[in-house]
């Protein structure tokens, strides 16, 4: 059977803020729970830009949720500068540190 593989377009600009990422991680995880071999495709092709905590909520929070190994195997960056690819990849580590830390 196929990999279900959908597209989560952020937003163009400047991203920040906690509550701004909420919807996104949301709509992610609604994704991901409706096929659960399904992979989720994240576009950053117009952002500028991202804060550490829109980073951290709005993908960072997903290694709690979802687990590193299954967030790496589900989710893929796509489009993005290398700088705001960075600033995610950070978040997602230290939410990764965090979890090894508390076994």
């Amino acid at each position: 059977m196929a990999h279900v593989i959908k597209t989560v377009v952020l937003p163009d600009g400047a991203l920040a803020s906690r509550k701004n990422a909420i919807p996104y991680r949301q709509e992610i995880l609604q994704i991901l729970s409706e096929n659960s071999d399904g992979l989720v495709n994240i576009d950053l092709k117009g952002v500028k830009t991202i804060s550490g905590s829109f980073a951290d909520e709005c993908i960072g929070v997903l290694v709690m949720q979802i687990g590193f190994e299954n967030l790496i195997k589900r989710i893929k960056l796509i489009n993005g500068s290398q700088n705001v690819v960075r600033s995610i990849a950070d978040a997602i580590n230290i939410r990764k540190l965090e979890m090894s830390s508390q076994i």
